[in-house]
């Protein structure tokens, strides 16, 4: 006899796709503040997995990769339940913002606490409700604002089955970095839930190409676990990075940056110039190590302290990455990511 499947009182049965409204807190005129759960759950038992987005509510690629795979999903075809949360933060997504009221970030707070502040109350309900429900957990970013990222995975690879997850989902870089805090990954891998995160792009943007690799990633990850049938493109090559790290400005000024993510560096390659509003260099950036760039600010405008280009160490793997890169013009090195899907 199948289990039960209870999510915010009602019930979900084998071969039923239903949409649950599932209240997490109240407006100050007291009506309810609901997110919308989609559970697809097959007809044939199988893995329970969830899908978030929007923890951040003006990180909005993962909005439309959970979308996509929940409108496909078919309960006849399908071996397991699929959870299904375009938007976590309903706050931030109706108010353009990141935050919870009182710039709260609501991936600070998992597990949560019901008797908490309102962060905390809606970190429990959602992992209660939700995270606790499933037996794998896939959370889609963005970089924050000002900032984009290179699509990329990133879990904490010494759990065996995260580290299936990654690699399964194919994006080219797999960050390995173990969850601490209070994330929902690290809250859902503490719990034996093995999740991995998603960081795709910018903010405030559907960027079709990073929708693209993250529907695609999500269906590796089905497929893998045995619940539907797909056949994906499998990567060009994957390489495991476990150090990274920001350059930061030292003077303020207006930035020239000089690079992408995607392109790969090599220690004392230029990276920008931070110039006075009068023209006058003040400082060149140079990296301090040879890696990929995986994210960079947006902004021109910095100052000392400010993060303006993340690099993923490469070493053993470096040989790999460069025989993928294609040569512009000025001689940098760059990711053939046209290829890859981007």
């Amino acid at each position: 006899m199948a289990e039960e499947l209870k999510i915010g009182g009602k019930i979900v049965n084998p071969g039923e796709s239903q949409e649950i409204l599932l209240k997490i807190g109240e407006f100050y005129t007291a009506q309810p503040v609901n997110i919308p759960v989609i559970v697809v759950r097959g007809l044939e038992e199988g893995p329970r997995v969830f899908l978030t987005a929007a923890i951040h509510g003006d990180e909005l690629n993962g909005v439309e990769i959970v979308r996509t795979i929940m409108i496909e999903l078919d309960p006849a075809r399908l071996k397991g339940t699929v959870l299904c949360t375009p938007v976590l933060n309903r706050w931030g997504f109706l108010n353009h913002s990141r935050y919870l009221p009182g710039r709260r970030d609501l991936n600070r707070y998992f597990p949560g606490d019901p008797q908490g502040n309102l962060a905390h109350r809606v970190a429990h309900k959602i992992f209660s409700e939700i995270v606790q429900r499933a037996e794998y957990g896939i959370d889609m970013h963005t970089a924050g604002v000002g900032r984009t990222n290179l699509a990329h995975i990133r879990g904490d690879l010494a759990n065996d089955s995260i580290r299936r997850m990654a690699k399964a989902f194919g994006t080219e870089l797999i960050m390995d970095q173990p969850a601490s805090g209070g994330t929902l990954r690290a809250a859902a891998t503490r719990a034996g839930i093995p999740t991995i995160i998603l960081e795709a792009g910018e903010t405030f943007r559907f960027q079709r190409g990073m929708v693209a690799r993250g529907v695609a990633g999500v269906r590796n990850v089905l497929s893998d676990l045995g619940m539907i049938s797909h056949k994906g493109k499998e990567p060009r090559f994957q390489v495991i990075v476990k150090v990274a790290e920001w350059i930061r400005a030292e003077r303020g000024g207006i930035l020239d940056i000089r690079v992408r993510p995607g392109d790969l560096l090599y220690e004392g390659s230029d990276v920008g110039t931070v110039s006075t509003p009068f023209g006058r260099e003040v400082t060149a950036l140079k990296s301090p190590l040879t890696g990929l760039v995986i994210g960079i600010t947006t902004i021109p405008l910095v100052q000392p302290g400010d993060a303006i280009c993340h690099i993923a160490k490469l070493e053993k793997t470096l040989h790999t990455v460069e025989k993928y890169c294609i040569t512009e013009p000025d001689g940098r090195k760059h990711l053939d990511l046209e290829e890859a899907g981007i």
